[in-house]
């Protein structure tokens, strides 16, 4: 079997990230997603999207290469090559891109390349994609509520009363206007977590921006981000998410280590050198990959084994199309300890068009993992092709 064609399928969506003052539904990214497809000579197609900036990524998948090794575009990389050895392919993707690449757009793109010959793999194999990463140890994960901060102390407690009567046993809040005010902070925690009751865990994502998503310009200091930890900590959090810049390994080792709020991170990061780099500093309680940044599944399924080793808990950064949730799923099958799959509420119409047959939650507040050969879920072919821009 040979890969025949590597796409960067581009397409434009008419909303925009949006937060809400009441407890209506917040909107994640609705203006621009890349989906990418790989094609064999056997007739077996593998699709990933991937959370990164679309227009751009474009080029580094399918644009015009440069003859010279290190800049050459990762579908004439591809072309020819057998799709069933994911690792080689790995190599040779991180080193023909390593001039433009290693981490950011570049890495983003080959992670997502990487996870469509994963499911072409257990495509040919006849077997759901968990047999090959390990063996399947549960048929459904608990999933947590994704959504963003409401703009409001009365639009959070609304928001979070829908997700418990919706079945939720978890809701994460992020980004929006958290961070602009430490006193309102602290208010809209205090209506999550009281509309939400003792018995449903309540998860935190301030953002690294220190003053709010819309002000990128300002960080919390490492003084700040232990007080922001302190100030949180009455609210019982089932941990605090990536508030710290990726970047500053040493501050994510001081906070985890003087706080008594669990500490969660990783979306951010990409390949095993800075998981690895994380892990034994000590940076995480839960390690939270993003199966489209990371480097793809060959790279979760060794950051999994390095969480297994620190015995930390695995939890993959979700926050995209049913596509990423399944991907997500099937790793999570896997893994000795099992916490939650991020499952995003506030999917655009087009994130959320991408898939036919949405996942749901069951009534245990659970997600079925995925079973048939492959990846298990199905684009909506129709749905793409009308809303492609490249």
């Amino acid at each position: 079997m040979r890969i025949t064609d590597v796409d960067a399928v581009l397409l434009r969506g008419e909303q925009t990230y949006a937060t809400q003052a009441s407890g209506a539904e917040a909107t994640d990214n609705g203006d621009w997603q890349l989906l990418v497809k790989v094609g064999t000579d056997e007739g077996l197609t593998g699709w990933s999207d991937v959370e990164t900036l679309a227009p751009a990524a474009v080029s580094c998948i399918n644009g015009p290469g440069m003859s010279v090794t290190g800049l050459r575009c990762l579908r004439d990389i591809l072309l020819g090559q057998d799709p069933l050895d994911t690792e080689c392919l790995w190599d040779a993707m991180y080193v023909g891109s390593v001039y433009y690449g290693r981490r950011g757009v570049a890495l983003h793109c080959l992670s997502a390349i990487d996870n469509c010959l994963w499911s072409i793999k257990a495509q040919a194999a006849g077997l759901p994609l968990y047999q090959l990463l390990g063996g399947k140890r549960r048929d459904n994960v608990t999933a947590y509520a994704s959504t963003l901060f409401r703009d409001t102390p009365e639009g959070m407690a609304e928001a979070a009363r829908s997700y418990v009567a919706r079945g939720y046993r978890a809701v994460k809040f992020g980004w929006g206007v958290f961070g602009q005010d430490p006193a309102l902070d602290v208010e809209l925690v205090a209506a999550a977590r009281e509309a939400l009751g003792p018995d449903r865990e309540l998860l935190i994502d301030p953002g690294w921006y220190g003053a709010g998503w819309k002000n990128p310009n300002r960080e919390r200091s490492r003084e700040e981000n232990l007080a922001l930890c302190d100030r949180l900590a009455r609210y019982r959090p089932g941990w605090v998410e990536d508030f710290i810049h990726p970047e500053r390994v040493d501050d994510y080792t001081y906070v985890c280590t003087q706080s008594s709020v669990p500490i969660a991170a990783g979306e951010q990061l990409s390949t095993i050198w800075d998981f690895e780099r994380y892990i034994r500093a000590g940076c995480v309680d839960v390690v939270q990959p993003d199966l489209t940044r990371c480097g793809g599944l060959t790279v979760a399924k060794k950051v999994a084994d390095l969480a297994a080793s620190a015995n930390i808990d695995l939890v993959p950064h979700s926050w995209l199309t049913d596509l990423l949730n399944a991907y997500s799923l099937h790793l999570i099958a896997t893994l000795p300890r099992a916490k939650f799959l991020e499952f995003n509420v506030c999917q655009s119409a087009l994130t959320r068009g991408i898939c036919k047959g949405n996942f749901k939650l069951d009534s245990d507040g659970c997600v079925v993992v995925p079973s048939g050969p492959g990846l298990g879920v199905e684009v909506d072919a129709d749905f793409i092709a009308a809303h492609r821009a490249n």
